[in-house]
């Protein structure tokens, strides 16, 4: 139980800014997006196009799980390749930086 508790807290306890930190936002995303492909939602994206995403649910809800996909959509477009960009970016400036320190 408590190896469960310190999977579950550790992306909290990360340093901001780190590049372990944009790595875990990196699978976070990743893992939240593919959940939600998985699930079915991109259907709920014909809202845009003014056609009603579902006849079972309510015109909210599903304009709501539409949305929902969007963000994860755009977000694992946009920022996860940036987020990684950027880790390695850090970890190789900390790794020169280190190397300079040494000698």
């Amino acid at each position: 139980m408590n190896n469960i508790m310190n999977i579950l807290t550790y992306p909290w306890k990360v340093e901001f800014g780190s590049p372990r930190a944009f790595l875990i936002f990196s699978v976070i995303a990743s893992l939240l997006y593919f959940g939600s492909r998985i699930a079915g939602l991109e259907e709920f994206t014909t809202f845009l196009s003014g056609t009603n995403p579902s006849h079972e649910l309510s015109w909210r809800t599903a304009c709501m799980l539409g949305e929902i996909h969007l963000f994860l959509h755009f977000t694992f477009i946009l920022l996860v390749p940036i987020s990684l960009i950027t880790a390695g970016l850090i970890a190789i400036w900390n790794r020169r930086t280190s190397e300079l320190q040494s000698k």
